[in-house]
């Protein structure tokens, strides 16, 4: 799919409100096993695991899901920049290391390497994101590997048609714009069937339908899908 974006006018960028709540993420065969892992990721005492998903395919909605049902526990976010490792997990009950799949280094490595070491030996719960599955991880530290192969791992497939379907209306919904059928099933016919591809080609509709001050159509989007 080639997408084409005309500049024609300078758009101010307005953020969206994504929906982020618990009842706003759609589950379906081919992510209900991340859901259920995250919704029982603390009370059935699961110290460490690894949520497993594409770029966009709603791996920080769930985080925010399990953090904001954590009660009285305490949660906090860590990565390779902090520099007081210890005390944040001395002083939480869940640590969550986002998007390892962007650890490039040595340096990445060994700070991996430590935290999931010291979750252990403090008890305390670490949850993990990637992009990738661990196989396709170019880590080089071979007893990182191993520990990371030893966690439970949940993953979020790529969508099939009924997520889709359900995806795009939400995406849409998220920046105040109703559809009519008819669009959707214009979109399902040609867009890239990946969770980034959905978010992007929207986004995409979504600004030069400002930029042009038109209502989102079939005409608008037939220009910008070739």
């Amino acid at each position: 799919m080639k997408i084409e974006n005309d500049n024609s006018q300078l758009i101010i960028d307005l953020p969206t409100r994504a929906a982020l709540g618990r009842e706003d993420f759609l589950v379906n065969s081919r992510n209900e096993d991340a859901v259920y892992f995250i919704d029982n990721f603390h009370s059935q005492k699961i110290n460490s695991g690894i949520l497993i998903g594409s770029r966009g395919s709603g791996k920080t909605h769930l985080v925010n899901v399990l953090c904001s049902n954590l009660d009285s526990k305490k949660w906090s976010f860590l990565n390779p920049r902090n520099e007081n490792i210890y005390d944040i997990f001395s002083i939480n009950d869940l640590v969550i290391i986002e998007d390892i799949n962007n650890f490039n280094s040595k340096e990445d490595e060994d700070f991996l390497f430590h935290s999931i070491n010291l979750s252990k030996e403090l008890n305390k719960a670490l949850l993990l994101t990637s992009s990738l599955k661990i196989s396709k991880l170019n880590f080089k530290t071979l007893d990182l590997v191993s520990r990371l192969d030893a966690m439970q791992a949940a993953f979020i497939e790529e969508p099939d048609d009924m997520l889709m379907e359900a995806l795009i209306i939400k995406l849409f919904n998220d920046r105040q714009i109703l559809i009519k059928p008819n669009i959707v099933n214009f979109l399902m016919q040609r867009i890239e069937r990946s969770y980034l591809g959905v978010a992007e080609i929207i986004d995409l509709i979504d600004k030069v339908s400002l930029s042009k001050k038109k209502s989102v159509s079939i005409s608008l989007i037939k220009g910008l899908i070739n």
